[in-house]
């Protein structure tokens, strides 16, 4: 018996216990089954990937359209097109720096696999291109983190990382964007940057930081993601410069860093002028550290005028360099830039840290909303939200127990700001941690400014007071700083947008293995085999839950996750192709564009770039929610728009672009709310009531018989919709609002039904709105009229309404096709659906167009809608 549990010991300590090297073909194997699977899991989409009208693959999601366009242009011709027609018509655009590396390296890689196979077509590489690149991207994740670590640390975080959540929907079959790609050149990047702060000798820190800077140029002519890799290494450099760490090997590689990205940005990329570098947040501070890298290394290392000899001792040379740096960077800002500008950047990276929507624009597209930790625990699991905050307070203990006796003191205070940061946004519900409250906030910026305050404090106090603990700081492990700071970069990101936890998933699944392997060393010092045996399975329980339960639910969600272009923009899309001519220009919400472009092969005014925003603007107030025809007229005629596409998902995101086109005032803004039926009405002795419920807060202040009803104060319940049965048809009655505002219900009239293609107006005033009943679909269970929804007066009097909900016919908007047949507009499963409605566009004589349409400006400064 102790035999048999003497083997089972072995055998699993050996899998924790397993390091190898560079040769050990277990730890590739066992890599090479990780990536296979996870390419398995991001493919089992592809049969859903098909338009059905042509039998072609079509990608996932929107944005990916356009780089099929792109890819395919430069695969048939060898180039990309220098100016792009069918984009902002009738201004076009230049694609070369937003998906120039993007659409060649997908181009090219079609031209790499059809040699092998010359069945493949391009759009099927096109689809296949993530799970592909997210397999060569997670060998040097694998390579980065054993450098970092070991093996067993780099094998299981791999794994991880396969199956995440947050990381599966980027990497997924069909999503072919720049996050796939941008984060292989990313990890490409790190790895030859910790390759080079690793090696000793002039020429492999010179040679590794010159590969380094290079991927991290390529990275961000990919992704705007390399910001991540700028703060990182910023920040990490800032640190080792403020510890006395930065050696000589440091500054050669980081030189050869810095000097490649800047030669990148500046000259190949085309994105920067050196002066647009330096002042960018997240690159400047690549420029301040090597300002400060330069007088460390001529003036303390090399001594120059005597400087390290007049400080040493006296004040830590680093607190020097740190302040000089600081007092020339300013007058430099001051007189190459202007006298305001840090202050403004400062305020504006607050903002951006604090407030959940700083611009309209940003609250009105759902990737950009700042998570709350509940949105963490629902992508993630609870206990594993808490794994990843525990797993990063070892980290900080393991990277401090050296310094003193008493660092679990600072792991204390780092405890503590940890969670008062993390927890700052627990939940939008939440009366206090919801991120904007004033203990929210102060949580959230006050514990930082506190962590970072002790720590200068507890530096000084070494310097001066305890010359042995300072001396012990050059001892902690770099390997612990840069991931430590990786982490604290990345949470602090994602907290400000959802679409980072993408990013933060990298993080997080290293922080997750560090902990498990760093447990199964500490089991090493238990005495009693029987202990180590029980410890190592509950680890390998632990982290095969975690593995498997995500592998299942990425299983079940590819092979459930089709493409946004489903089958009735698919439709739409040929027939736009098969009756429009080719010089047709198309205006819409700009949701649509690349879809209209790739699938219609027709021109669109807006797109999902968003390059002029104020056409979305135009779009938002003029068009879709215009009071009149004549100024739709006016903006569509300014670029020479021949058909206008509405369809239903228009009324989920009424709220989007209402907001984006209201003045300053809010004046568009509203939003349109689903009701439903109750299944059992009230019956009177003459009437049949109909119940609707659901919930509408007012758009507008309202006041009826001397109450007034204030704006977002007030709303409403439901409505109360008498019938009465005349000669065996319903006649409808005026319905009832149950308007309720300070605890009471009022009942008010509401003048205007409508039903049927019918719009029925009422004597008795009250609310102008008015009630649009639907059918709808609940399972095999069809009810005529059983949802509504509620149109506000501001709403109705909107050409939205009239020409898509109402279906009013209009002398210059000629209603040309529409599938209302295949998909009518009602409640279906709880979620609204409709036709896809396209007029075309004709113009009467004697319009005039404003100057305003013709330009890319907003008439009214007063409006801001865009942060760029």
């Amino acid at each position: 018996m102790d035999q048999e549990l003497e083997k089972r010991k072995e055998k699993l300590s050996k899998l924790f216990k397993f390091k190898g090297n560079t040769k050990s073909w277990i730890g590739y194997v066992l890599l090479a089954i990780i990536i296979w699977f996870g390419y398995f899991i991001r493919t089992k989409n592809l049969g859903l990937l098909i338009d059905r009208t042509t039998n072609k693959f079509i990608p996932l999601a929107l944005d990916p359209h356009v780089v099929l366009r792109y890819s395919k242009f430069v695969a048939e011709n060898g180039y990309l097109m220098a100016h792009d027609a069918l984009r902002y018509f009738p201004l076009g655009y230049t694609p070369t720096y937003e998906m120039g590396m993007l659409s060649y390296f997908i181009a090219y890689l079609y031209k790499f696999l059809h040699f092998f196979n010359s069945s493949l077509v391009i759009e099927k590489v096109h689809v296949l291109y993530p799970p592909i690149v997210f397999g060569v991207a997670l060998i040097f994740f694998f390579l980065l983190v054993r450098r970092l670590f070991d093996y067993r640390v780099a094998l299981i975080s791999s794994a991880f990382l396969a199956v995440i959540p947050t990381f599966l929907y980027r990497t997924m079959a069909g999503f072919a964007d720049k996050e796939a790609l941008g984060t292989l050149f990313m990890f490409i990047a790190l790895y030859f940057f910790v390759v080079g702060w690793q090696s000793k000798g002039f020429k492999n820190n010179v040679l590794f930081g010159l590969l380094s800077g290079i991927f991290a140029g390529i990275m961000g002519y990919t992704w705007g993601g390399v910001q991540f890799v700028y703060l990182l290494v910023g920040f990490f450099i800032l640190i080792e410069l403020m510890l006395n760490k930065f050696k000589k090997n440091d500054f050669y590689m980081y030189s050869a860093f810095f000097i490649a990205l800047v030669i990148m940005a500046t000259n190949f990329l085309g994105k920067y002028s050196v002066l647009s570098f330096v002042s960018s947040i997240t690159t400047g501070l690549l420029a301040f550290v090597f300002f400060m890298g330069i007088i460390d290394f001529v003036f303390f290392k090399h001594n120059f005028l005597n400087m390290k000899k007049r400080f040493e001792g006296k004040v830590p040379l680093s607190v020097i360099n740190l302040i000089f740096s600081v007092i020339i960077f300013v007058i430099l800002s001051v007189i190459l830039i202007d006298p305001g500008f840090i202050a403004r950047e400062i305020s504006d990276t607050l903002t951006r840290l604090i407030q959940p929507f700083p611009t309209r624009w940003a609250s009105t597209v759902a990737e950009s909303h700042q998570p709350y930790i509940t949105d963490w625990i629902n992508s993630l699991g609870v206990w594993v939200v808490w794994l990843f905050i525990v797993s990063s307070i070892l980290l900080f203990y393991e990277m401090t127990k050296r310094i003193s006796k008493k660092s679990w003191i600072y792991t204390i205070v780092y405890s503590l700001f940890i969670l008062s940061f993390i927890f700052s946004k627990y939940s939008p519900q939440a009366q206090i941690l919801n991120g904007t409250s004033g203990v929210a906030k102060f949580m959230y910026l006050g514990s930082i400014t506190f962590f970072i305050l002790i720590l200068f404090v507890s530096y000084l106090y070494f310097f001066y007071k305890r010359k042995d603990l300072f001396n012990k700081i050059l001892k902690i492990d770099k390997k612990y700083i840069f991931v430590f700071i990786w982490f604290l970069v990345n949470i602090i990101m994602a907290k400000t947008a959802i679409r980072l936890l993408f990013v933060f998933s990298q993080i997080v699944v290293i922080l997750w293995a560090y902990f498990f392997i760093q447990i199964a060393d500490y089991l090493k010092k238990i005495k009693k085999d029987q202990y180590k045996l029980i410890g190592y399975v509950l680890i390998l329980i632990f982290v095969m839950v975690i593995f498997v339960n995500y592998a299942k639910a990425d299983l079940n969600q590819t092979k459930n996750t089709g493409p946004s272009y489903n089958g009735q923009w698919q439709n739409a899309m040929a027939w736009v192709r098969e009756n429009t001519p080719e010089d047709a220009v198309f205006a819409h919400w700009w949701d649509y564009g690349y879809w209209v472009q790739t699938g219609g092969n027709r021109a669109t005014i807006t797109d999902g770039g968003n390059n002029v925003g104020a056409w979305n603007y135009f779009m938002g107030r003029h068009v879709l929610t215009g009071q009149n025809e004549t100024e739709a007229l006016e903006f569509l005629k300014a670029h020479n728009a021949t058909n206008l596409l509405i369809i239903s998902d228009e009324i989920g995101k009424y709220p989007a672009f209402s907001l984006i086109g209201s003045d300053e005032n809010y004046d568009r803004y509203s939003w349109i709310p689903a009701f439903n039926k109750d299944p059992t009405p009230k019956e009177t002795r003459d009437e049949t009531i109909f119940i609707y419920r659901g919930g509408f807060l007012l758009d507008d202040d309202f006041t009826y018989n001397d109450v007034f009803f204030p704006r977002e104060g007030a709303g409403i319940g439901g409505f109360f919709l008498p019938t009465q049965q005349e000669e065996g048809n319903l006649k409808f009655k005026q319905p009832n609002a149950a308007l309720v505002y300070a605890g009471q219900q009022y009942n008010v009239p509401v003048e205007c039904l409508f039903i049927g293609g019918r719009e029925i107006t009422f004597p008795e005033p009250g609310l102008k709105g008015c009630l649009m009943l639907l059918p709808r679909f609940q399972g095999q269970n069809v009810d005529p009229m059983g949802a509504a929804i509620y149109i506000s007066e501001k709403v109705r009097k909107t050409l939205f309404t009239q020409l898509y909900l109402f279906g009013k016919k209009s002398d210059y908007f000629k209603l040309v096709y529409q599938d209302n047949d295949a998909m009518p507009l009602s409640v279906y499963n709880g979620r609204i659906i409709g036709p896809l409605k396209i007029w075309e566009i004709s113009y009467p004589d004697n319009l005039d167009v404003p100057d305003y349409f013709y330009g890319t400006k907003l008439p009214n400064p007063k409006v801001t809608i865009l942060d760029r």
